[in-house]
């Protein structure tokens, strides 16, 4: 079975932020800027980071947290969401494991002040729970195949957007084989020759994923402009 990318309708403030540099936070305002756009959420954020605050309020609790549990457990919100309904009163770090797993394994070919590894790993975590709610129990996982990890290790330097890379290697190991794809990126062929290997059917089948993914992370610009 190929693999078939929803649209998931991701909470875009939170993603804002998983896409956005965030190196060195030395205040929160580079988070909570972007958050208290959304007062819904701000409200859940300080019911579920309750058992945290000493009594200065979420910003502060973020700051003692730092940003990687603090988004980390407040990914735990939307994944129990999604799978029970309703929100938990408190974040669940177990929700995540796999997440982070995720972003630990591929981390060396990223770049790390950005969420991009973590985002994709939500994404498909999402996707799954929409997919198992449907009535098509045939669905099959959305994972990223052992293979990705070798085809990485043959492109040079971190990926800004890793979450992009990891998906068109997905798509070209799916349509070319492992040996077929592993021999033309050791001799360094762009992706307008890999691309052109493909068959038509291959390349629908991924413009198709990739377009799912871009509506879901609210990022039309691989599509829009010639390099990303």
């Amino acid at each position: 079975m190929k693999l078939n990318l929803p649209f998931v309708p991701l909470p875009r403030e939170y993603v804002t932020l998983l896409k956005s540099n965030l190196s060195t936070i030395t205040s929160p305002g580079q988070v909570f800027n972007v958050l208290r756009l959304n007062k819904a959420l701000y409200f859940l954020l300080e019911k579920a980071f309750a058992e945290f605050d000493d009594g200065r309020g979420l910003e502060k609790t973020m700051m003692a947290l730092g940003w990687p549990s603090f988004r980390e457990r407040t990914a735990s919100l939307f994944i129990y969401k999604a799978k029970y309904g309703t929100y938990p009163a408190t974040t669940d770090l177990n929700l995540v494991e796999d997440l982070i797993e995720l972003e630990r394994k591929y981390s060396p070919h990223g770049v790390n002040s950005y969420s991009r590894l973590f985002l994709l790993g939500f994404y498909l975590r999402l996707a799954n729970l929409q997919n198992s709610h449907r009535e098509s129990s045939g669905s099959m996982e959305l994972k990223i195949p052992e293979e990705i990890g070798h085809l990485l290790k043959l492109s040079q330097g971190r990926s800004e957007k890793i979450d992009w890379l990891i998906l068109v290697l997905y798509h070209l190991f799916e349509a070319l084989g492992i040996e077929v794809l592993t021999q033309e990126l050791s001799a360094k062929k762009s992706f307008q020759d890999l691309y052109s290997l493909m068959g038509p059917e291959s390349r629908e089948h991924m413009c198709s994923n990739l377009l799912a993914y871009g509506a879901s992370i609210d990022e039309p610009e691989l599509f829009l402009y010639e390099k990303v």
